[in-house]
């Protein structure tokens, strides 16, 4: 998670303004015979769809409206989820105002599959600033599933400084609290595995009948707690025990900090 929380931040405050209301969502559906989807869903809310489509026809380079219904950009995305993962449909979502895309993608073998929880996100990050992630990795056979969660990114040093402009952002500051609270009104970020047959058995952190969250952040949630952009904060460049530490108490934020995780499939 190095890096991408602040970089997120200031990228939506760059793209959107003062609102930033915005859902996205990845989910891998896992069947029993090892095959299933990926599907990312990201809706807009009613204010930036209001915004991006009153900007001038000129502005288009800048809009990331302007192709969110470019199938061929969906296309070519799937190589990054692994061998073998291909493109299957779009679908255009129109919801309390806002709008947004659902795109499905396939694979036959989940053990080909890799995935960055979030990565979604790096839609906004147009100028590539962000140290990524290594991707989670799978390995399936009768019925388990083992995922690999990697150690976070590590920076160089020079990543560290800050470039002039940069959003400083001060979690003791009242005001600084009240303002983010506002901008990320709505926003939800989720990354998620779905077991199709149910789940028999799991040691993940965070599992509901036949789901296992891997990450969440659910602004809205988060923003009630004083020390919710504090632990955020925290999270950046930290190890697994850190980040556990870090995310006890705090209510909408959930990030798999185990290692390995298994998932025997009913």
């Amino acid at each position: 998670m190095k890096h991408q929380i602040t970089l997120w931040i200031a990228g939506l405050v760059a793209l959107f303004g003062m609102s930033s209301c915005l859902e996205i969502e990845q989910v891998i559906t896992l069947k029993k015979d090892g095959s299933g989807t990926i599907t990312e869903e990201v809706v807009m809310g009613a204010q930036i769809v209001a915004m991006l489509e009153g900007l001038p026809a000129g502005a288009n380079a800048e809009n990331p409206f302007a192709d969110l219904h470019n199938v061929e950009k969906y296309k070519a995305k799937a190589a990054d989820f692994g061998k073998g993962v291909v493109y299957s449909r779009m679908e255009k979502i129109e919801r309390n105002g806002g709008k947004g895309v659902k795109v499905t993608y396939t694979f036959e073998d989940i053990n080909n599959v890799v995935l960055s929880p979030g990565s979604a996100m790096d839609d906004f990050d147009k100028e590539g600033k962000g140290v990524k992630d290594d991707p989670l990795k799978f390995a399936y056979a009768g019925g388990v599933l083992t995922v690999t969660v990697p150690e976070p990114a590590e920076g160089e040093e020079s990543a560290e400084k800050e470039a002039p402009g940069d959003l400083e952002v001060n979690p003791d500051d009242p005001a600084m609290q009240a303002m983010m609270a506002q901008m990320f009104k709505g926003m939800k970020i989720s990354t998620k595995l779905v077991a199709a047959t149910g789940i028999q058995k799991a040691d993940a952190t965070y599992v509901k009948d036949d789901t296992v969250t891997l990450m969440l952040m659910d602004f809205d949630e988060i923003m009630k707690n004083p020390n919710g952009l504090k632990a955020l904060q925290k999270m950046e460049g930290a190890k697994r025990a850190e980040i556990a530490e870090a995310l006890k108490g705090v209510k909408g934020v959930e990030v798999e900090t185990k290692k390995e995780i298994r998932i025997k499939l009913k």
